[in-house]
């Protein structure tokens, strides 16, 4: 496409994994976060308008702030004007006629298969494993004359989705690029794990081991019983909000950015309304401070990404909507207030924060647990990133008055 030109040059892995792709036009890249997938996806973009000046590409992200930050690296990584950019979710829509189109997975199901009519067109696939579920295989429908997968882990963690769905359709897993092999060359920058012990309130306590006690019950009835199931299920996410909601988590969070304070730093939550108040007492405080999450507006909400990124501000509050998505290089100090079960959602948070830039040295990592199952889930963490980093263990207290 003229006047397209990358702005870095590629990495060897993904000059390799450009030659895998060129083979059959097809296939996933499973890549860890911070490594360098969308640069390699725009390699391919290249690569496809080189032979079809007349193509299209479909790229079909998850959420709407994966949708934003495709918009802003094609600009900014690609020199793709805006005008050249369709944009399809539940708060915008394309022409059809422009070369990229980027579409959140649930507007993408209804569109996918009448898009891909007419014309050459290249489907991107990116944070792939979502595209596994019955409904959102649908976003796949068409006949594409190329395809590619994006993900940091292409296996889905419950289903036989990948196998069954995603891979017939965008091909093999073709290349593989992990934590180790960025470390090694370089490519993700050096970092340390801070675990800190956060305690809840005395009722928090309270709620959370009456809860623990009715899970165990519930196990040991297994099956039996109308509905005992979806009663398990409904008990084990109570007592995980339990947890993410922990009061102190919030101040705690906020020492350790006012223990860094001049740092670039992002701060994930669970939960909107703890990252406002977050955000609110960290403007108390004169930290220059933004916030990021689903419910703004699409123009305010790149808005902050950008100004974050040119440094307008030092601190990004953001919500687990954002975990599959963000590209904040310039962050140095990444605290995980709240979190799930999720390994996936582990990857991704602390690809957030590894990624290379300019002036980054180093980057550091604190991940606040409050009970015994984060607790474990950390230390397995530890044990495989042994050799790759340090993992570090402390208290985390709060002064009465702060």
């Amino acid at each position: 496409m003229k006047g397209w030109k990358l702005a870095y040059e590629p990495r060897e892995w993904q000059t390799v994994a450009l030659e895998r792709w060129k083979e059959n036009d097809a296939g996933i890249v499973q890549v860890v976060t911070g490594g360098g997938k969308t640069v390699f996806a725009q390699l391919c973009m290249l690569d496809f308008f080189s032979s079809e000046s007349n193509g299209q590409v479909l790229i079909v992200v998850p959420t709407v702030s994966l949708l934003d930050q495709w918009c802003l690296a094609l600009q900014d990584e690609l020199n793709v004007s805006l005008r050249q950019i369709g944009l399809l979710s539940g708060q915008e829509r394309p022409t059809g006629d422009e070369p990229v189109i980027i579409a959140v997975i649930n507007s993408a199901r209804r569109f996918s298969s009448t898009f891909a009519k007419g014309r050459p067109v290249f489907l991107i696939v990116d944070e792939c494993h979502k595209a596994g579920s019955p409904a959102n295989a649908r976003a796949m429908e068409g006949e594409f004359a190329a395809t590619l997968g994006l993900s940091a882990t292409p296996e889905r963690e419950y289903d036989e989705g990948f196998s069954a769905l995603v891979a017939p359709k965008l091909g093999p897993i073709i290349y593989e690029y992990t934590y180790k092999d960025a470390a090694r060359d370089g490519v993700i920058s050096p970092f340390s794990l801070t675990n800190v012990h956060v305690d809840m309130l005395p009722d928090e306590e309270d709620q959370y081991q009456r809860l623990s006690k009715s899970i165990a019950r519930s196990l040991r009835k297994g099956n039996a019983g109308e509905g005992q199931e979806d009663r398990l299920k409904w008990l084990l996410q109570q007592r995980a909000a339990v947890s993410a909601n922990a009061t102190m988590r919030i101040p705690v969070a906020i020492k350790l950015v006012e223990a860094h304070r001049g740092e670039r730093a992002v701060i994930f939550h669970e939960r909107i309304l703890a990252a406002n108040t977050i955000l609110a007492s960290l403007l108390k405080r004169g930290h220059r401070a933004t916030i990021y999450h689903a419910e703004i507006g699409p123009d305010v909400r790149r808005d902050n990404l950008r100004l974050f990124r040119k440094g307008h501000f030092d601190v990004l509050v953001c919500c687990r909507a954002l975990d599959e998505g963000m590209n904040v290089p310039e962050a140095s100090l990444g605290v995980v207030a709240s979190s799930t079960a999720s390994q996936r959602q582990r990857i991704q948070r602390l690809g957030r924060i590894l990624r290379r830039a300019k002036g980054k040295d180093s980057a550091t990592i604190y991940t606040l647990f409050s009970t015994d199952e984060e607790k474990k889930r950390l230390k397995t963490e530890a044990k495989n990133l042994e050799g790759i980093t340090t993992v570090t263990w402390q208290k985390g207290r709060v002064r009465a008055d702060a």
